[in-house]
């Protein structure tokens, strides 16, 4: 009987073993399960928070370049009464700046250029004042005058433009004439181009108005070129009667 009842509580003690060993077991493999969903998760939030971060990078970046502002009607039209208030201003000013440019004519050709440049700024802006504002009225005002102001100094750039054209070819035609009859002797066709030349040159600059710019320089230029061209027609009827 004693062998028996020591039997079945070595049975029972082994069961315990078994039953124990199964349990740590388990213990075991729901430890590692746990660390791996941990890890996963850690690794989730990682990759959310790179995620969150290039996205703001991203955001911000567009808002840089971009610089999206949105406004209130209110606020636009307050913008645009500001500038508004601001352009008419500059656009008196360059009015202003023209006029005491070409002050005291006659002027060079650049300097009519000078003011047409200063006053057509003044009439884009006041051009560009959009209605509504409370300049818009005064400014359309001031556009007349400054286009009549306009066509006036217009006329008067185009005067000196062709005075100085007129300068500048007569200048032009000189030259050649002088450089075609260095080294003489030569042939009776290059003192005749040389005469034509001067001729032209001459009858240009007696074009030139008085009240021009260029108008001095021109007399000057003037009594040398006839003085040279007497110079290529007496050579040239010498030449005709030696042949």
């Amino acid at each position: 009987m004693e062998t028996d009842k020591l039997l079945n509580e070595l049975e029972q003690s082994l069961d315990s073993e078994e039953l124990l060993h199964q349990i740590k077991t388990e213990q075991q493999e729901e430890q590692v399960s746990e660390k791996n969903i941990f890890s996963q998760k850690r690794l989730i939030i990682l990759l959310i928070s790179i995620l969150v971060v290039e996205v703001g990078i991203v955001v911000y970046a567009l808002q840089a370049s971009q610089k999206i502002v949105i406004v209130s009607p209110e606020e636009k039209a307050l913008l645009e009464q500001q500038q508004a208030e601001k352009d008419f201003k500059e656009a008196k000013t360059l009015s202003l700046e023209s006029k005491r440019t070409i002050k005291y004519p006659p002027l060079p050709l650049a300097t009519w250029e000078e003011a047409e440049t200063e006053l057509l700024e003044s009439i884009k802006l006041l051009e560009e004042i959009p209605k509504g504002t409370t300049v818009k009225k005064e400014a359309d005002k001031l556009l007349q005058t400054y286009r009549q102001d306009y066509q006036t100094l217009r006329k008067q750039l185009i005067f000196e433009k062709t005075a100085t054209s007129k300068l500048v070819t007569a200048k032009k035609l000189a030259t050649e004439a002088s450089v075609i009859v260095q080294n003489p002797p030569h042939p009776l066709e290059v003192w005749q181009e040389a005469q034509a030349k001067w001729q032209e040159a001459i009858n240009l600059l007696q074009q030139i108005p008085q009240d021009a710019f260029v108008a001095s320089e021109a007399v000057e230029k003037l009594d040398l070129y006839r003085i040279n061209y007497q110079a290529v027609t007496t050579r040239l009827e010498r030449q005709k009667e030696s042949n």
